[in-house]
């Protein structure tokens, strides 16, 4: 293998981490039965810890930046896209593990009815969704048709547009000349503003969040800076950034994460800002991206920090078993009589870390000793390496 073939983003990993982590954050205040009922914490839950959407946005930026970075390399190295090999990696490093998740959700855990009450905080009921949406990478649909009814197989949503994306992407690559990706590129993301402000129905969040046609704008950002960086000169502009900026940017983007809570009160206007938010917010995470990688006066690198990159290899696993570890902790409280409706706030706690760290070893276990063997498989069909 020559060095011309590795390519290696060092902080990319620890990104991958925080976005789960804010998805984690998200679903273990809305799943873990804990109320609290002060303005205080009202406020701090809602406009802090409400945000899973936007982890699941940066995910979606990131890994359109990636694949479409390593398509064009390959592209470049062979003057081809081997569309044959791009599925059977897709399929190798994904398909495992998402089914692994479909037959517990779908088979195991229904199976337990009969222990699980009605009344508690993660339902293993399926009657209310249609399995072959999830069987089919299309369980995001299945939230628009049929509602959230069951979260465990539920994460699954975002797994599926990222199949529905790898599906066509890679044709994109290979038969658009590249003087003509740039602008096909931005042709997408407006595509999707102009979705979300025709079809979102007055501005409809279910739309907004799920509809595959809504989410691409975030894989096409990560396209462009892709796209971007395969140029010097740019990155040679990336690279000098000032550190003022960088700081700027990161402040104005937690300014903005509590701001669009309140983009109701614009009236008649909130669809426009509603079609338009999410493309802000995912060229944020793309100059996040930009500058980790290559920006020489980033006040902090993210791969620094040894423990949280070190995480970032088993985030996929982390998204898609998080929710089943809240349901095996919160089962096994129930059966040891520890109160898990309106649970008070240290057992709260302990319930978040318990799930934190299940997630964690279920993930490695996972990893390790079932993923392994597929993605050695996935390895041999790959021209650019991922160091």
């Amino acid at each position: 293998m020559t060095e011309s073939n590795k390519v290696f983003f060092p902080n990319l990993e620890g990104l991958r981490f925080f976005a789960f982590f804010v998805v984690f954050v998200n679903h273990a205040t809305h799943s873990l039965g804990y109320f609290n009922h002060s303005n205080k914490y009202a406020f701090i839950n809602l406009h802090f810890f409400k945000n899973g959407d936007l982890g699941v946005s940066f995910f979606f930026v990131l890994s359109g930046f990636l694949i479409t970075y390593l398509l064009l390399k390959e592209k470049e190295l062979s003057g081809k896209i081997n569309i044959k090999n791009f599925y059977l990696r897709r399929i190798l490093r994904i398909w495992p593990v998402y089914f692994l998740v479909v037959a517990l959700c779908l088979i195991v855990f229904p199976r337990l009815g009969n222990l699980v009450p009605g009344w508690f905080p993660i339902s293993v009921d399926t009657s209310s969704l249609n399995p072959l949406f999830y069987l089919t990478f299309t369980g995001n649909f299945d939230y628009l048709v049929n509602g959230i009814s069951n979260v465990m197989i539920g994460v699954l949503w975002s797994v599926s547009i990222e199949e529905q994306f790898y599906l066509f992407w890679p044709l994109i690559i290979a038969f658009v000349p590249k003087k003509h990706l740039l602008k096909t590129f931005i042709a997408i993301i407006l595509g999707a503003i102009t979705f979300r402000f025709f079809c979102t129905q007055g501005g409809n969040a279910m739309i907004i969040k799920y509809h595959s046609l809504s989410c691409m704008s975030d894989l096409a950002m990560g396209a462009v800076i892709a796209y971007l960086s395969c140029n010097e000169h740019f990155i040679e502009r990336i690279k000098k950034i000032p550190r003022f900026v960088i700081v700027l940017i990161y402040c104005i983007l937690l300014i903005l994460i509590p701001l669009r809570f309140y983009m109701w009160k614009l009236g008649s206007h909130y669809v426009h800002l509603a079609s338009v938010a999410p493309v802000i917010f995912s060229f944020i995470f793309a100059f996040i991206i930009l500058e980790q990688n290559y920006a020489n006066n980033s006040f902090y690198k993210i791969s620094n920090s040894k423990l949280i990159s070190s995480f970032g290899k088993y985030t996929y696993g982390m998204y898609c078993y998080h929710m089943i570890s809240f349901f095996i902790v919160l089962f096994t409280f129930n059966l040891m009589g520890i109160k898990i409706l309106n649970m008070g706030l240290s057992t709260f706690l302990f319930s978040v870390f318990t799930s934190f760290f299940l997630t964690i070893l279920i993930s490695e276990l996972s990893f390790t000793y079932f993923e392994s063997f597929f993605m050695k498989l996935k390895n041999k069909y790959a021209l650019i390496h991922k160091e």
